[in-house]
């Protein structure tokens, strides 16, 4: 699978385009991969793992499989889950996954954060301001707030830190400062 694609593609599924039966945890991994890990992934780190999943079981912010499998409901909550992870913490994800959920039914909450999402990715990319659109169900437009910090967290990760980071890296290399110095973030204080 190719890691890296354009921010310009970014596309989420849909409520329709979700598996209509329950899956297993290695397909729900496989399938947010899938979607995901050419825009949030990197080599070094899965977008979800099986351990947070769990986690997120035990601690209620989605459902328990049944029979060892994820309803399409929990497939889609764990789509929120990974494309708000990096901006928000879980229990932030919760309250706006519950608020959402609040106001109308799940397909509709769900397919409306995939349109806010991509739409504040693509605004991100062009270099362009997404309109706030004045939204009865959300007063305080916090999904649009919401889904606009995701996608200027990504834009800024993808178009400027790797880059900054990995020439960095290249001239480090090129020093050779790789041989007798301690990279750790303590600067070999602590040991």
């Amino acid at each position: 699978m190719e890691k890296e694609r354009s921010l310009e593609d970014f596309r989420l599924p849909r409520w329709q385009q979700l598996p209509p039966m329950p899956l297993y945890l290695e397909q729900v991994l496989a399938l947010l991969e899938e979607w995901l890990g050419p825009y949030l992934g990197n080599e070094d780190e899965k977008i979800l793992t099986k351990t947070m999943i769990n986690n997120y079981v035990k601690l209620h912010f989605i459902g328990a499989p049944v029979r060892r499998k994820y309803d399409r409901l929990t497939v889609a909550s764990l789509f929120v889950i990974a494309v708000l992870k990096p901006v928000y913490t879980i229990e932030e994800i919760g309250y706006l996954i519950r608020l959402s959920a609040g106001y109308s039914d799940l397909e509709t909450a769900y397919d409306g954060f995939c349109d806010y999402v991509e739409a504040a990715v693509s605004h991100a990319f062009h270099r362009t301001t997404m309109e706030k659109e004045e939204n009865p169900d959300d007063p305080r437009q916090l999904l649009w707030n919401a889904c606009n910090a995701f996608a200027c967290q990504l834009y800024v990760r993808r178009i400027y830190l790797e880059d900054a980071m990995a020439a960095a890296a290249e001239k480090r290399e090129g020093a050779g400062t790789g041989s007798g110095t301690d990279d750790r973030k303590d600067g070999g204080q602590n040991g």
